[in-house]
């Protein structure tokens, strides 16, 4: 799960609006907000175009670029993607439900069926200051799956490995997407028919995953 970089804000109508509001924001109303897609595709922008925990791609690029802006409001009719706005923490939402700190874009399957209503740690929240994978976290390439990073502390591992369920990222469906997608550079770099440079700079999902497995081999 990648660190994520909130602070580039397109979206300053919104974010001017929602600091106005301190800790009584107005009742959180989802697609039917004023600045649903400001937020939306702030959110995209900042996140490489990808769930902020399983790395999935969720919106091209054409559809969160700088230009697509105006006077700080998001000014495309109807952007194209997938995915479902999502509270971190969950115990925000009634009173803080507009808090920019506390939105990722995940995928909406676990948004919905997965993370809703359950208790969150911040030791893998991505856009905090002190967040790293390659600190906290392991990707075991044969299995395809995250672990926490196991030179930590035995308490911290299993925090790490109850948010790594909490946050979906070793879903089936997720494991099965993202060993697909890695096996086909992987087999393509080892071929000889690519090079890690070119497919880590074209590459549009599972970065973390991507990077990790490219570290193990190269060291191996």
């Amino acid at each position: 799960m990648q660190k994520i970089d909130k602070t580039q804000i397109f979206s300053t109508a919104y974010k001017n609006w929602e600091e106005g509001f301190y800790d009584n924001h107005p009742f959180y109303n989802s697609s039917n907000g004023k600045y649903y897609y400001d937020v939306v595709m702030n959110l995209f922008h900042c996140q490489k175009g990808v769930c902020a925990y399983s790395e999935i791609s969720l919106c091209d690029d054409e559809y969160y670029q700088f230009e697509l802006w105006d006077n700080g409001k998001y000014c495309s009719q109807k952007p194209e993607f997938s995915g479902a706005l999502d509270h971190f923490d969950p115990n925000l939402k009634p009173t803080q439900g507009w808090l920019w700190s506390n939105f990722f874009m995940v995928s909406k399957d676990i948004n919905d069926k997965h993370k809703r209503e359950k208790a969150v740690d911040y030791i893998l929240k991505p856009d905090l200051s002190d967040y790293d994978p390659f600190k906290l976290l392991e990707y075991d390439n044969q299995l395809h799956v995250f672990i926490a990073n196991t030179e930590l502390d035995e308490i911290l591992q299993q925090r790490i490995n109850d948010m790594l369920v909490v946050l979906g990222i070793n879903l089936s469906w997720v494991v099965k997407s993202r060993k697909n997608h890695l096996r086909r550079i992987i087999e393509k770099i080892q071929s000889g028919l690519g090079n890690w440079e070119h497919e880590s700079a074209v590459n549009h999902q599972f970065f973390t995953a991507l990077e990790m497995c490219r570290q193990k081999m190269q060291e191996s």
